[in-house]
């Protein structure tokens, strides 16, 4: 009959129609799921290392000219990334014998970075051992500048702090190192005082 076939054309037309929207739908939300997934790849580019364009200033070996409470020695400093890129091994060897504790100075720092609060950590032993610090302080950069803080164990003041700056000098590249104890927020005078230069020259960056 005629209506009937209209009728079933009619009906047809409408299945066709929700068929294609169903496909139509599927193939947005794939080409919606798949572009949000290639953007993602794209953003998420890292490594999940810790990379710092000043601290690669210091990777190498370098000839150390210190005076420590004017004592003067010398030593090598070699400085390399470590364990996945996360820390920068920093490690000292002194040459000389330091006449307060018998033995020429040496000592490890291995230098990393907490996203989650936006600041170096800096783990550190030594030849004095555990008795003096906490093992760990904290850094922040200025530009050419890293300033390291710690607060020592035995200390007659509470607000007592040890402040060191690591400060990289591009147009002789050199660093200096400086410490100084701080009270109630005021820096005294530098008591231990460093220059580091490379063993084997660096072209200029």
């Amino acid at each position: 009959m005629p209506g009937t076939n209209t009728q079933s054309n009619f009906k047809h037309l409408i299945n066709l129609k929700t068929v294609i929207m169903k496909q139509l739908r599927f193939l947005l939300i794939t080409a919606f799921i798949t572009t949000a997934s290639f953007a993602q790849n794209k953003e998420d580019t890292t490594d999940h290392s810790f990379h710092d364009n000043l601290l690669d200033h210091l990777v190498g070996k370098w000839n150390v000219s210190a005076v420590a409470h004017g004592f003067p020695s010398t030593a090598v400093i070699e400085a390399s990334w470590a364990y996945n890129h996360q820390h920068l091994h920093l490690h000292f060897k002194g040459n000389d014998t330091i006449p307060w504790i018998g033995t020429p100075m040496e000592f490890d720092y291995f230098i990393g970075y907490n996203h989650n609060y936006n600041r170096y950590v800096i783990h550190g032993m030594s030849v004095f051992g555990d008795d003096n610090d906490e093992g760990f302080w904290y850094a922040s950069r200025n530009d050419n500048e890293l300033k390291i803080t710690g607060k020592p164990i035995i200390t007659s003041s509470s607000d007592s702090m040890v402040v060191q700056r690591l400060t990289w000098q591009p147009e002789t590249n050199t660093w200096l190192i400086q410490s100084r104890q701080s009270a109630n927020g005021k820096e005294g005078d530098v008591f231990l005082d460093m220059k580091l230069t490379a063993a084997k020259p660096k072209s200029k960056q």
